[in-house]
C-alpha cells in the first residue's frame, strides 16, 4: 500500500490560512528502485529556508505513472531524463538524470485547469479548492479517483477543503480501498482522517482480525491503537493463557504494564494462572518476578499475594531484610518487617541503640525507643 510521509513545519505561532499561502512553482524529485517489480520509490520535496512549509512525500508508485520515463532510462549511466507525473489535480514536469537505477532532479508544478470542473461534475459544488489546496492534493495524489471511490463506498460527499485535509493526513485512494476491503465503510470522511492520524491501517486491522477481534467500530480501533493493543500483544497474551472477549480488559492490562514478559516473570517465581485483576494489582504495586524471587531467597514466599503487595507498599525488600539480619534480627515475620519499616527502624539505628548500652533489645523495644525520639 502506498504510504506517504507528510512533514509540515510551521514557522509562525499562528497558522496561516490556506488562501494566503504561496504555492511553490517547483521542487525536487528523487527516484530509486521500489520493492516490487514495476514500481519505483518516488520522493518529492519542496520548500525553502524562508518558506512557510516543507513537504516530503515518499510513495511507491508504478513506473507507468511517470510519463516519458522508461526502465532503460533508469538503468543508464548519467542519462538525462525528462518526464511528467500527471495527477488529476495537477502535473509535475520533471527534469534530471539517472545513474544505475537512481535518479534526481527538479520539477515545475502546473495546476490542472479542469480539476475544479471535474469536482463539480461529481457533486462537489461548494467553495472550490484554493490554489494551495489543489497543490496539496497534487502532491499527495488525492483527486478524482479518491472522490469516485468514496462515492462507490457510499461516503458522505466531501468538500474541497475536506479533500485537502485528507491529502495532508495521508488518506489516499489506497488507504480507503484497503480499509474498505477489510469491511470498514465509515460514511464520514472525517472518520477516515481520525483513523489515519491514530495509525489505524490495513496491517493493524489485519492483526486484530488474526487475533479474533473482527468488525470493530472505528472508535474501538482508534482506542486500542492508542493504548498499544495490537494483534501481536493479543496473541502473546493468549499464549500465556489470557484471552478476553472484551477489548476493555486488554486495554486496561496494557495501560497498567501487564505484558507477557511480566506474566512470565510471575510464572517463573511460582505464581501462575493469576486473574487479570491480580495481575494489574501486582503490577501497579511493583510486585514482579524479580521482587518475588528476592523475597523467596530471603525465606519469604507467602501464598497470599496480598501480603506481598502490602509488604512491597511498606518498602520492605530484600536489601532491607538483609540489613536487619546483619543487625541481629534474622527471623522476623513479614508483619514485623513491615512494622519495623513503618517506624523507621534501620540497621544504623539498631547499632546506635546497642552502642548506648541497651544490649540486645527486642524489636518491640527498638520500636519504642525509635518512637520516643532516640537518635
Amino acid at each position: 500500500m502506498r504510504f506517504a510521509v507528510l512533514v509540515l513545519a510551521c514557522l509562525l505561532a499562528a497558522p496561516m490560512l490556506s488562501a494566503q499561502r504561496v504555492v511553490p512553482s517547483g521542487g525536487q524529485w528523487l527516484i530509486e528502485p521500489g520493492e516490487r517489480a514495476g514500481f519505483v520509490r518516488l520522493t518529492i520535496r519542496y520548500g525553502e529556508r524562508r518558506s512557510w512549509d516543507n513537504w516530503n512525500s515518499q510513495d511507491d508508485v508504478p513506473l507507468s505513472q511517470l510519463v516519458g520515463l522508461s526502465a532503460r532510462d533508469m538503468r543508464g549511466s548519467g542519462v538525462t531524463v525528462h518526464f511528467k507525473i500527471v495527477r488529476s489535480a495537477g502535473t509535475l514536469d520533471c527534469d534530471g538524470w539517472f545513474d544505475s537505477g537512481k535518479g534526481s532532479g527538479h520539477f515545475t508544478y502546473q495546476a490542472n485547469s479542469t480539476f475544479v470542473a471535474e469536482l463539480a461534475k461529481r457533486g462537489i459544488t461548494g467553495p472550490p479548492p484554493t490554489a494551495w489546496e489543489q497543490f496539496q492534493m497534487t502532491m499527495a495524489d488525492v483527486g478524482l479517483e479518491l472522490v469516485d471511490e468514496l462515492a462507490r463506498q457510499k461516503y458522505e460527499r466531501p468538500t474541497a477543503a475536506e479533500l485537502a485535509r485528507m491529502a495532508m493526513h495521508g488518506v489516499d485512494l489506497d488507504y480507503v480501498q484497503d480499509i474498505g476491503a477489510r469491511g470498514y465503510h465509515l460514511g464520514d470522511p472525517k472518520s477516515l482522517v481520525r483513523m489515519r492520524d491514530h495509525g489505524v491501517d490495513r496491517d493493524f486491522i489485519r492483526s486484530l482480525d488474526s487475533a479474533g477481534y473482527r468488525n470493530l467500530s472505528a472508535a474501538d480501533l482508534v482506542r486500542v491503537r492508542d493504548h498499544g493493543v495490537d494483534g501481536e500483544y493479543i496473541a502473546a497474551m493468549k499464549a500465556q493463557g489470557y484471552e478476553f472477549r472484551d477489548l476493555e480488559s486488554l486495554v486496561r492490562m496494557r495501560d497498567h504494564g501487564v505484558d507477557p514478559e511480566f506474566i512470565e516473570s510471575l510464572n517463573s517465581a511460582g505464581y501462575k494462572n493469576l486473574g487479570a485483576e491480580d495481575l494489574v494489582r501486582l503490577r501497579d504495586h511493583g510486585v514482579d518476578g524479580d521482587y518475588i524471587a528476592d523475597m523467596k531467597e530471603m525465606g519469604y514466599a507467602p501464598s497470599n499475594l496480598e501480603e506481598l503487595v502490602e509488604t512491597r507498599d511498606h518498602g520492605v525488600d530484600a536489601s532491607y531484610i538483609v540489613s536487619l539480619k546483619e543487625a541481629g534480627y534474622d527471623r522476623l515475620s513479614l508483619q514485623e518487617l513491615r512494622r519495623a519499616r513503618d517506624h523507621g527502624v534501620t540497621r544504623g539505628f539498631i547499632q546506635r541503640v546497642k552502642a548506648r548500652g541497651y544490649g540486645n533489645p527486642s524489636l518491640d523495644e527498638v520500636i519504642r525507643l525509635r518512637d520516643r525520639g532516640l537518635e
